[in-house]
Parts: structure tokens; C-alpha cells; sequence
């Protein structure tokens, strides 16, 4: 037993001293700790710049989904305009039709001098040059993608139309584009102004969430908060809302 623990005690020894007059060379040189050194800027760099590609990419992303949700809004609120033109239509068309019955009831009654009553005007429609410059300013977001060029041509028709049922879309619009570009001011004037004067319109709830978001933007939490709250309470169930709602839980 003591000769086992001799032989493994003069085998360490050894086995120490051998290591202890192995060359530094073997352990590691200058030139491979510089080379490491350069492998590591190498792999920090190739990594930063995935994270340059990665936000690159989801900033487009998210600028596809912005105008993805401006078309389908836009249709929708071109398709309330032809239902209620239509609806207007069919109003006049019954109003029109019932005339001469009421006419012949109030001969029969004695009573010539009684007049029909008269009907519900039908909304007007846009006029062609007011819808061109509407739609045109729409197509330079959507399909040319022409951002620069939309901001004056939404401005330009909310300034030759200032009448017309597409102005609140249009302030929207201009906001948006502003938004895109971080003119964060310029593009709280435009969401404002849609949230104060057009209380009915389908982009007031947006308008209300992008308000919030440049207040976030500009580190005011706490104004942020008070429009994405406004956002949830006067829009319950919208897409605006469940947004509002996610940034109320990253505040």
C-alpha cells in the first residue's frame, strides 16, 4: 500500500515538472492571442451589422403593414361613401314616387293648396377634379410609394377642398407621412386636428393612438398614457384599441 502511494506521488512530481518546463510558446503566443482578437472583431462586426439588416427589415416590414391597414381603411370609408350616396339615391327615388299619390290625396281632400313634402337631399358626391386630387395623393402613398411627393399633394387638397368629406382622411394621411419621417410636431398638428374637429370620423381612434405614440416618442410617458387610455375607453373593440392597450402594457 505505501510502495502504490509512493509510485503515484513520484508520478505527480514528474508529471509537474515536465509541465513546468514546457515552453511558453505552448501554452499560447502573442501572435495567436492577436489572433483571436481579430477573429472576435470580426464576429462582433458580422453580428452588428446582422442587427443593422434585422431593424432595416423590420422597418420595412412595419411600413408595409402601415400602408396595408391605410388601404384597407380607405376602402372601407369609400364604400360607406357609395352606400350612403345609394342610400340617398333610393330615399329620393321613394320621395319621388310617392309625390303624386300625396298630391291626388290632398285634391280629394279639398286641400289644392297643400304641397308635398319635400325630400331628404342626397349627400353630393366629390366633385371629378376634387377626387382626382384625392385620389392622386393616395397613389403617390400606395402605389408609387412617392412619400416626398404625397406630403404637399395632401396639403394642397386639404387647402383647395376644404369642404370636402375627405378632408379628416387626408389631415390623417399628412400625419402619417410626418410621423414616418419622426417630424413628430408637424405630425401632431395633423392627428390633432382630426381628433378636435371631425369627432365622427373613422380615423379619429388611429389619429388618438398616433398622438400617444409621439408622445412616447418625445418622453412623455405620461401624456402617452392619457391617449392610449382615451383610445381603449372610447374604442373598445378596434384594432386601435387592443394596439393602445399593448403600449399601455410597455409603458
Amino acid at each position: 500500500m505505501k510502495f502504490k502511494l509512493a509510485a503515484i506521488s513520484m508520478a505527480a512530481v514528474l508529471s509537474t515538472s515536465s509541465w513546468a518546463q514546457a515552453p511558453v510558446s505552448s501554452v499560447g503566443s502573442s501572435g495567436s492571442v492577436n489572433d483571436r482578437l481579430a477573429e472576435l472583431e470580426r464576429a462582433f462586426s458580422a453580428r452588428s451589422q446582422a442587427q443593422i439588416d434585422q431593424q432595416r427589415q423590420l422597418n420595412a416590414i412595419q411600413q408595409e403593414v402601415s400602408e396595408l391597414r391605410g388601404l384597407l381603411e380607405e376602402q372601407s370609408y369609400r364604400l360607406e361613401q357609395v352606400i350612403e350616396r345609394q342610400r340617398g339615391l333610393l330615399m329620393a327615388q321613394q320621395d319621388a314616387a310617392d309625390k303624386p299619390q300625396q298630391a291626388a290625396s290632398a285634391a280629394q281632400s279639398g286641400a289644392e293648396s297643400a304641397q308635398p313634402s319635400p325630400s331628404k337631399a342626397p349627400a353630393a358626391p366629390a366633385s371629378g377634379d376634387e377626387q382626382a386630387a384625392y385620389d392622386n395623393a393616395v397613389n403617390l402613398v400606395l402605389q408609387d410609394k412617392d412619400y416626398d411627393a404625397a406630403i404637399p399633394a395632401f396639403a394642397r387638397f386639404i387647402t383647395q377642398y376644404p369642404q370636402s368629406s375627405y378632408v379628416p382622411n387626408a389631415h390623417y394621411w399628412l400625419g402619417q407621412l410626418l410621423f414616418t419621417q419622426k417630424r413628430f410636431d408637424q405630425a401632431k398638428a395633423q392627428f390633432a386636428r382630426v381628433v378636435e374637429a371631425y369627432q365622427t370620423s373613422n380615423k379619429r381612434a388611429d389619429s388618438l393612438l398616433k398622438l400617444g405614440l409621439i408622445a412616447r416618442e418625445q418622453n412623455d410617458n405620461a401624456q402617452a398614457k392619457l391617449y392610449f387610455e382615451q383610445v381603449v375607453k372610447e374604442y373598445g373593440n378596434t384594432g386601435a384599441a387592443r394596439l393602445a392597450q399593448e403600449n399601455l402594457n410597455g409603458l
